[in-house]
């Protein structure tokens, strides 16, 4: 009885103590977290549609010793973007894994962490119009990098990226849960599965790559040879397949392990909204 009371003791006491460094940890937290700002700027306030829309995102540090943030936060979906209407941009940018990319904060200093970031290649800026873009905020390694100010950029009419016109295609016939990411517009190349380099874009459809639940599209400005050098099973899941042609360009698809029970039409889907002509 005795040794049982002693283990509750000396249990009691662990769990103060752990609850003495949590609460210590949380208030570092919250100390480095209110000494840090993060200030939005565009790089231009009008712009027409189907131009870049480039921002600048800094984190000013007003702590009394050094910080780290990672600039990685931007890589994903943590804006928002809300159109002329009040409705939230869709979100068409990376999807994956990122590199950490810590930075370190002086005190009483500046850092940028990203600089004439495209918010195009992020989101669908379809209509024309006033949008209001602010950076959500988010958490590495114990150090949160809050959100910041809002900004307002007119987007006047202007044709959209010819890529953009295919996602705003596309987007409506995704299965729900799935998401629909496109290549950046400095992308200049594509690689369909199996195939050479070339010109063009990439717009997937996926709702978990790494469990094989995606659809793969590459739209070319040339036809992409077989590589014979590319093995199934090494660098892609299969031999991608050609479609057709639409507006010019060559399509190619290939569908990951999954996808057919999933999205058994899928490619007569995307062929349709594509209005893709086989040759």
């Amino acid at each position: 009885m005795e040794t049982v009371i002693r283990m509750r003791a000396i249990t009691a006491v662990l769990l103060v103590t752990l609850l003495a460094f949590a609460t210590q940890e949380m208030k570092g937290r919250e100390t480095h977290s209110n000494a840090l700002s993060s200030i939005l700027v565009a790089e231009k306030t009008a712009v027409r549609r189907g131009d870049p829309i480039r921002i600048f995102l800094r984190v000013k540090s007003q702590a009394e010793e050094e910080v780290t943030v990672d600039k990685s936060a931007t890589a994903f979906d943590c804006f928002d973007a809300t159109d002329p209407d009040g409705q939230p941009a869709t979100y068409v940018g990376f999807i994956g894994q990122a590199v950490s990319e810590p930075v370190r904060v002086q005190p009483s200093s500046t850092v940028t962490i990203a600089d004439r970031l495209d918010l195009t290649d992020k989101y669908v800026f379809q209509k024309a119009g006033r949008y209001s873009i602010r950076f959500r905020g988010g958490e590495h390694q114990g150090t949160a990098v809050p959100g910041s100010n809002a900004i307002t950029v007119d987007v006047a009419p202007g044709q959209l990226t010819e890529l953009d016109q295919l996602v705003i295609r596309l987007l409506p016939v995704r299965p729900k849960g799935w998401y629909l990411t496109k290549s950046p517009r400095d992308q200049q190349e594509v690689a369909p599965f199996g195939r050479s380099r070339v010109a063009g874009y990439s717009a997937h459809i996926c709702r978990d790559y790494y469990h094989g639940e995606a659809l793969y599209v590459w739209l070319t400005k040339a036809e992409a040879q077989v590589d014979p050098e590319q093995k199934p099973g090494i660098n892609f899941f299969s031999q991608s397949e050609y479609l057709g042609r639409t507006r010019g360009l060559y399509v190619y698809v290939a569908e990951a392990s999954k996808t057919p029970a999933l999205w058994p039409k899928a490619i007569d889907v995307i062929s349709r909204v594509l209005q893709i002509v086989k040759e």
